[in-house]
Formats: C-alpha cells, structure tokens, sequence
C-alpha cells in the first residue's frame, strides 16, 4: 500500500515539475534569454519587453541598418530541430521606412530566413547609392524571399525576387516611366545575382548585375527607346554612338561599392 501511494506522489511530484519547467520557460523574460544569447555581429536589439515566446523589441539594428520595432512570436517546437525560429512582423518606426514579415531564424548554420516578405520606398534606397547625377526616384521595392542562409558578408546561399513597382526616375533632361521592374536574385557562396527587364511606351531594358563578396560589381545590360521616350533625353543618346541592330544601347560596367 505504501508502494503504490509512494508510486502515485513520486508521479505527481514529477508531473508538477514538468509543468512547472514549462511555465518557467513559457513566461521567461525576453530580456533575460536575449542576455544569454551568443552575440551575433552586426545585430543591436533593445528596448525588449514580452516573454521568449511572443515580445517586441522597440529598436533593432542589423548592419548598421535601423529596421525599427520588431514583434515575433518563438516556434517552440523547431527547438526540437537545433533552431531558435521566429515568426516576425517590423518596420514601426524604421529609419528606412521599412516593413516586413515572414520568418527568421539561428541554427547551428548561423542565422536564416524563407518566407519572408519586406518593402520599403525606392528613394531610401538611393541615400545609399553613389549616383554621379542629379536624379530621384519614386516608386516601391518589394523584396520577397524565398529561403536564405547567411554567411559574411553576405549569404551562403538564398532565392528571392525583387520588384520595383510603380518605378520612375526624373532628371534635369526629363522623366522616366520605368513601370514594374521585375528581377530574380540569387546567391551562391557571397556571390549575388539579379536578373531582370521591364517594358514601358518610354523605354524597355533587360539587365544582369553581379555583387561579390569583395565589394566589386558586374553590369552587363541594355536599354531601347520607345516611341514616348523623353525628346531631351533622346538628345544625349548620341553621345552613347550608335544603337546595334536590334535598336538596343548596350552598356557593361564594373566597379566596386
């Protein structure tokens, strides 16, 4: 009888432990666990609150890139698998004008991210470009990933597609309807490849740009006038020579950033 009831409180006492680990791991600060995290370069989080589970954190910085306020809620069950998995949603208060959601990620690989949607307006963009003209832009970029691993400086490996909607650009010698540019990226061992055209009545083009992991770049892509384009920026077209056969006006560049 002893046995048995001896048994029984050994069960019990064991089953309100395991509730017990559970509600501690379930409502542990996020603040806490983000402190006995392995640091991850390049990635600033504060202003945390919430639990592990599901929190906010008011600022994140990732590059020295401000993506303002992040919510997320934990996968509990990928840590089963060797990863810590998010589902996020960003951008309140971005210095970018960034929003975005999906999911993200560490594992044993380093960090990673699929499905993950982000969108931002082209002319943040170009703050961070070197143009050698008085030009702006309009227009949105929406970058949808499929799968991608990080690895320094860039990415190990990763898929997306990069759409820049509604796109125009405007100069002193006039303005340009671009429409919707549509572009594949990829990135294999730091190495990132866009893919992409667009067609307007103004002009149309097609492109392949290259970013390696030493800051060097490759351009190799073309443009044609249409029957709208711009009267004085058709002007300057004969400073590039003659177009080739199929009316195209190629260009090549290379460089670094």
């Amino acid at each position: 009888m002893f046995g048995i009831s001896f048994k029984k409180l050994f069960g019990y006492s064991f089953l309100l432990l395991i509730v017990f680990l559970c509600s501690v791991i379930v409502h542990l600060p996020a603040k806490f666990a983000l402190e006995q995290a392995p640091r991850i370069n390049g990635l600033s989080i504060s202003g945390v609150s919430g639990t592990l589970w599901k929190g906010t954190a008011k600022e994140v910085t990732w590059q020295q890139y401000g993506l303002g306020e992040v919510n997320w809620d934990l996968q509990g069950w990928k840590l089963l698998q060797g990863k810590a998995e998010l589902n996020v949603r960003l951008g309140r208060n971005s210095a970018l004008d960034l929003t975005g959601r999906g999911t993200v990620g560490y594992s044993f690989d380093g960090p990673y991210a699929s499905s993950l949607i982000l969108s931002m307006p082209a002319k943040q963009v170009l703050k961070y470009v070197d143009v050698p003209a008085p030009v702006s832009v309009d227009g949105q970029l929406d970058l949808a990933v499929k799968d991608y691993q990080y690895a320094s400086p860039w990415c190990q490996s990763g898929s997306a597609k990069l759409v820049w909607n509604n796109s125009k650009a405007s100069s002193p010698m006039g303005d340009l309807d671009l429409g919707n540019i549509v572009s594949d990226v990829t990135c294999t061992d730091n190495q990132l490849t866009a893919k992409g055209n667009q067609e307007t009545a103004q002009v149309s083009s097609q492109f392949t740009a290259s970013l390696h992991s030493d800051m060097s770049y490759d351009l190799d892509a073309w443009f044609k006038p249409g029957a709208e384009f711009p009267q004085k920026l058709g002007q300057q077209l004969k400073w590039l020579g003659e177009p080739n056969g199929q009316g195209h006006y190629p260009f090549v560049y290379s460089g670094r950033l």
